[in-house]
């Protein structure tokens, strides 16, 4: 059932709304029954334990969209324009994505943790550097790509 339901273009939610169940509980179920596919796996691009309160911040959210472009998952077009300025905003102030759990808020993140750090010679091309615990606590570091504040 739930298979026919998917092939008609319900998502999880619509399906969990007519059970009375979260669209946890129906992916849950499509992919122990096989029928979804996986999920895909950020971790190169998002290697840190990202607090629930820090989830939806910019820099979270274009991540995982850089990751899946690199993944060849499609993106929709606005996405895709969005991801692009966000890409240029980062190569035109010369910056880094870096986050800190304890990081307070900040241009990056209204609810801290995500910052923007200037690129270091060691940085490469990556867009992110990640940094052990006992060196990441310097907020001196954080930047704003955009150049407003």
């Amino acid at each position: 059932m739930l298979r026919s339901l998917r092939a008609q273009g319900m998502t999880y939610e619509q399906i969990g709304e007519m059970y009375g169940v979260t669209k946890g509980a129906v992916y849950l179920q499509l992919r122990d029954a096989k029928i979804s596919k996986a999920r895909p796996d950020h971790s190169r691009y998002i290697p840190w334990t990202v607090k629930t309160e820090h989830a939806q911040a910019r820099p979270n959210a274009m991540l995982r969209l850089y990751s899946r472009r690199e993944q060849n998952d499609p993106i929709p077009a606005v996405k895709e324009r969005m991801l692009d300025k966000w890409l240029e905003e980062l190569k035109a102030a010369d910056v880094v994505v870096c986050y800190n759990r304890e990081q307070a808020p900040n241009p990056a993140s209204p609810t801290g943790g995500w910052y923007y750090s200037k690129r270091r010679p060691s940085d490469g091309d990556s867009l992110i550097r990640f940094e052990e615990e006992k060196k990441r606590n310097d907020s001196s570091k954080v930047v704003d790509p955009s150049g407003t504040a």
